[in-house]
């Protein structure tokens, strides 16, 4: 069959359903697909929401493991997941194990408390759960600064601090992102076995867009599926979003600034 490659990496996305695309799972398959990577995605939240706030946040409709059992098939060779948002932890304690038993090449977690605008969602004790479901599997653990503290429960740690307390807690790796914070330079830490790496400063950009921490993510995903090792995807992942930043839109002409599907 012409053009047939079997060969292609495969994503799997597991997070929130953001219907208007600007963040959650779709943003990520948007992402991950523009860069060449087959996506694939499964809901652990779903929500009412769209471009100007969320308005609820529920259970997904379907169990997850039952849709993570249907895809098994496909979840072979090269191929990546990403966590994000989820409901709770009770459908993580089922899914996550069938995850590792699947091998997947690289895994990265997004850390997220709550949709930027509207209804709240976790706690820091939930989100503290979820790490004893990663440990000592090769996840990568990528929140912001805010987050990092919450997770640690060091409210005024550096980046490094935060970073070294969780790969003491057996986290493989750390991706400390620095995009929310108000400095006016933006500078990511990287931690793991071999100690901390800063990233490229960058002046920071102007406006406030939906969906960065799923945009650079899910980028680095593909990145890494793509063969690029993952420091240096880390680096790529931020000038991709730096480059996409030029091609900011509001679908409709309301509500956040959106991302494009594509950069061009």
């Amino acid at each position: 069959m012409s053009g047939f490659r079997p060969e292609l990496p495969v994503a799997l996305f597991l997070g929130g359903l953001d219907p208007s695309g600007g963040a959650g799972i779709l943003r990520d398959v948007i992402v991950a697909s523009a860069l060449g990577i087959h996506s694939m995605a499964i809901p652990i939240a779903e929500t009412v929401q769209n471009g100007i706030e969320c308005a609820e946040i529920a259970p997904p409709s379907v169990v997850p493991l039952k849709r993570l059992n249907s895809l098994k098939p496909h979840l072979c060779g090269k191929w990546g997941a990403k966590l994000s948002m989820f409901h709770n932890c009770s459908a993580l304690h089922d899914v996550l194990p069938q995850i590792h038993n699947l091998e997947p090449s690289v895994a990265i977690w997004d850390p997220i408390m709550a949709p930027s605008n509207g209804v709240g969602l976790h706690n820091p004790e939930s989100l503290k759960e979820v790490i004893d479901l990663l440990v000592n599997n090769n996840w990568i653990v990528s929140p912001n600064m805010s987050e990092a503290r919450q997770l640690v429960d060091l409210p005024n740690a550096s980046p490094e601090d935060a970073a070294k307390k969780l790969i003491d807690m057996g986290i493989q790796s750390v991706w400390i992102r620095s995009g929310h914070s108000n400095d006016k330079t933006v500078q990511d830490l990287w931690h793991d076995e071999n100690g901390s790496n800063w990233l490229t400063p960058y002046d920071r950009l102007d406006g406030d867009p939906r969906g960065t921490g799923c945009t650079v993510t899910a980028a680095w995903l593909a990145l890494c599926l793509g063969g690029m090792e993952p420091i240096k995807a880390a680096e790529a992942a931020v000038q991709h979003i730096r480059k996409a930043w030029n091609y900011l839109h509001m679908p409709g002409g309301i509500g956040g600034l959106t991302f494009p599907p594509r950069v061009q």
